[in-house]
């Protein structure tokens, strides 16, 4: 049966989930040694008239001591890639001429990072739905090109090496084809597209990606790229098209990256724990996910809640750690409901490290899922000292 190996080790995960377990992120800096005490914060009974929920600036279990997010690291090594593209000539000079703040330097590259997933974006590897094997393959396999400069893959996403694969040798700089196949779950790529501006004097069409995979097919500006998040019906199984980018002028001087993962709604019930009036203080949701880099790598892990606050303000509060569990900041912002209340439909908001001092910016949609209590999100975030890519989440 296709990908008996695969169902099987998610069962054997998903057994291990608690319905509250959600995918998590972190911070790219990290330790060497693990944490080997557990923090005491209570994650399902949060005061959201408290700056942080109640949450303390103390370290956690590595990956939030819960099994999915541990499979997320023992997994990602799958998920890397060595794209021969990225040694071309052409690729080196670019990435060469955006190291470094832009300094006033003429003919800087543009770089868009993009997240593409497809196929059941909910997986069956999540804590939100069932384990199902009876869901229909869709063939993927096709192609992702671009009109000018050059694609390279930096990381690949659930996808089943050798079945899925990106065909190699390249055709050229500009077009990647892949292999994907897809059942109850989904695959994806992080793309890098790197391009020049136009001389002076010189009239270029917009440069656009055309996307050609299976049962999806589109074109897009890469301009527009830097500031979508997505998310595109497909067909009637039930299978969708994600795309989330980043554009920028500078790859190293400032960090950022993706977000992803999920978020459970809850009861809108009082919190019996909260300081405030309990008439008012709702706790009306969870959410976890990855915190990666611009390459797709897992920075760490974040965990947290939404709500309401005695002031009637939707507030979402939570905490980030590193890969090894060590306390990396409170996170903290707005959400906008979908439908009805308790179903979250955005978040935009700010991370600041113990001493409270505001250090990034992060934001996102979230799409709910049928059948479950809950869906997923996807978004960005940013370090200050980038104000291209703060004013991008903004």
């Amino acid at each position: 049966m296709p990908r008996l190996t695969n169902i099987l080790k998610l069962s054997l995960v998903l057994g291990l989930l608690l319905s509250a377990s959600l995918l998590a992120v972190g911070c790219s800096d990290e330790s060497t040694a693990p944490v080997e005490t557990a923090a005491t914060d209570d994650y399902e009974t949060m005061d959201f008239s408290l700056p942080y929920g109640g949450l303390t600036a103390t370290d956690e279990e590595e990956a939030f001591g819960d099994a999915a997010l541990k499979m997320e690291l023992l997994t990602e090594d799958a998920e890397e890639i060595d794209d021969p593209m990225a040694d071309d000539p052409e690729v080196l000079a670019m990435e060469e001429d955006g190291d470094g703040p832009a300094d006033g330097r003429p003919n800087r590259p543009v770089f868009t990072y993009v997240a593409l997933r497809w196929g059941m974006l909910h997986g069956p590897d999540d804590s939100l739905g069932t384990l199902d094997t009876g869901c229909e393959m869709t063939d993927w396999t096709g192609s992702i090109r671009v009109d000018r400069g050059a694609v390279v893959v930096r990381r690949l996403i659930k996808f089943e090496r050798p079945a899925d694969h990106i065909i190699l040798p390249r055709l050229d700089r500009q077009t990647v084809g892949l292999v994907s196949r897809t059942w109850c779950h989904f695959d994806g790529v992080v793309l890098q597209i790197l391009e020049r501006p136009a001389a002076e004097g010189e009239d270029l069409a917009p440069n656009r990606i055309h996307i050609d995979l299976g049962p999806y097919e589109a074109d897009f500006e890469v301009a527009a790229l830097g500031e979508m998040d997505e998310v595109y019906d497909v067909d009637s199984l039930g299978n969708q098209f994600q795309v989330t980018g980043f554009s920028m002028t500078d790859i190293d001087v400032c960090p950022k990256g993706f977000l992803s993962g999920r978020y459970r709604a809850v009861r809108a019930v009082v919190d019996s724990t909260s300081t405030s009036d309990e008439s008012d203080v709702r706790h009306l949701g969870n959410f976890a996910g990855r915190w990666m880099s611009q390459t797709g790598r897992i920075g760490g892990f974040l965990r947290g809640g939404y709500g309401i606050d005695a002031d009637g303000n939707r507030l979402f509060v939570g905490k980030y750690i590193d890969r090894r569990g060590h306390f990396r900041g409170f996170l903290r912002g707005t959400w906008e409901p979908a439908g009805e209340e308790i179903e979250l439909a955005s978040f935009s908001g700010v991370w600041v490290n113990a001493a409270e001092t505001v250090e990034g910016r992060l934001g996102g949609n979230a799409y709910r899922v049928e059948g479950t209590a809950g869906g997923f999100f996807a978004g960005r975030w940013a370090t200050l000292c980038d104000d291209e890519a703060v004013a991008r989440i903004e």
